[in-house]
């Protein structure tokens, strides 16, 4: 699954990256969690690209939907309208899950090689009212096989050269699975101060161990 990432690349470089304006109220944040407000990029009409925020979570009378299986998103009737017609992207330097042992759960930072920007691929859906904006699930497939010993799950990863192609709709199921399986990933374990989305600061991503994390620490 993905429950936490982070997007901390600042608003000049961001803007250069992806090539799009970027709304003001974008701010760099190391723990965006479901609930949020976040930055995406979609097509506007199916005809121009934007970078605008939107909710993390589609909310039902049932459920409070954060993600969906990449395996079948195109088939169940919750999703597969915007599979087909609203598709986005979550620009993301990277994402945390939790190792769980039965006993502790352990957070891990999870990205690219060199803080690369990627690309979580996305499914969006229209406000329902003119207050609030469009709200997102991120896309989650197998973990790969260097990750797999924390999280069976992971949010299906793109590079840059597969954005325009996502958008667009060009990219069926397997594409994607085949695209995402190639990124290259590094982790290590971080302070479980994590667990607070009340805490958004850069030391969020650093290294750590049970020794030095600073919520472990008697003295």
């Amino acid at each position: 699954m993905c429950g936490r990432y982070t997007l901390h690349t600042n608003k000049k470089a961001l803007a250069e990256a992806i090539a799009l304006a970027l709304p003001e109220a974008y701010e760099p944040n190391y723990n965006i969690a479901p609930g949020c407000e976040t930055l995406s990029i979609a097509n506007r009409d199916k005809v121009q690209l934007v970078a605008m925020m939107m909710h993390w979570g589609l909310r039902t009378p049932q459920n409070f939907h954060i993600n969906a299986r990449i395996e079948t998103a195109d088939t169940t009737p919750r999703f597969r309208e915007s599979w087909h017609t609203h598709r986005c992207l979550l620009p993301a330097n990277g994402f945390y899950e939790w190792y769980q042992d039965g006993i502790t759960k352990q957070p891990y930072f999870i990205y690219p090689p060199q803080d690369t920007l990627h690309y979580f691929a996305g499914l969006w859906f229209p406000s329902t009212s003119y207050e609030s904006p469009p709200s997102f699930v991120i896309l989650t497939s197998k973990a790969l096989a260097s990750i797999h010993n924390i999280h069976e799950r992971m949010p299906v990863i793109l590079k840059q050269e597969s954005k325009v192609s996502w958008l667009n709709g060009e990219l069926d199921t397997k594409a994607v699975q085949s695209l995402a399986s190639r990124v290259l990933l590094e982790k290590h374990t971080v302070s479980r101060r994590v667990n607070s989305v009340q805490n958004k600061d850069s030391r969020l991503i650093e290294a750590t161990s049970p020794f030095t994390d600073d919520q472990m620490m008697l003295f």
